[in-house]
């Protein structure tokens, strides 16, 4: 069940609310979820958004990916655990969307505007950082005093470019089916009744 739609899962939720897979109505939707799951997991990692749990990720009309909770960001976790070890959420039923398949067209793309996304925020690491260090006095849990030090470092500006695009390849596939972001969905399930 995904939200109040009696279906099985998101690709199911996308054949019976754009039609199916060949339908102009299910390829924009489907090209507006590639293109806000690559912000997303972005943002996500430069971030560190966690309790990404299917309560806080929504669809909206248009099938772009919203997240809806940002109460554990920066350097805080719920509980205190840091138990989300992938670097965002990207799931089997994500990819099902992006046509099930690591060699799909769509995952291909989404895969390439994450690369291009990264590099192109690599140059506004300085900026993106002085508006992070407007908030280290805020008294917000998330902000520990190496925050600042640890945002830094994730726009790895020690690799060249190449190396980069290499280093955001590698967070994709690490992303991709982690364990432990299965585990968390199981948990989030038996604890809170949230479905995956």
């Amino acid at each position: 069940m995904l939200g109040r739609e009696a279906v099985n899962g998101l690709y199911d939720y996308f054949i019976s609310k754009y039609g199916n897979e060949d339908s102009l109505r299910f390829q924009e939707a489907r090209a507006n979820f590639v293109k806000s799951m690559a912000a997303y997991s972005i943002i996500s990692f430069l971030l560190q958004f966690k309790d990404r749990h299917n309560g806080n990720i929504m669809i909206d009309d248009a099938g772009h990916i919203l997240h809806i909770d940002f109460g554990f960001c920066f350097d805080i976790a719920p509980g205190g655990v840091k138990f989300e070890r992938a670097p965002f959420k990207l799931t089997t039923e994500m990819v099902a969307v992006m046509g099930g398949s690591t060699e799909h067209q769509a995952f291909k793309w989404f895969e390439e505007l994450c690369v291009k996304a990264f590099l192109a925020s690599r140059p506004y690491t300085e900026k993106l950082s002085q508006l992070v260090m407007l908030m280290m006095d805020s008294g917000l849990p998330c902000f520990k005093p190496e925050s600042i030090q640890h945002f830094r470092e994730r726009f790895v500006l020690e690799k060249t470019e190449a190396g980069a695009a290499d280093f955001m390849r590698n967070l994709i596939k690490k992303s991709y089916g982690s364990y432990s972001t299965g585990v968390y969905d199981q948990f989030q399930l038996l604890t809170n009744g949230i479905p995956y």
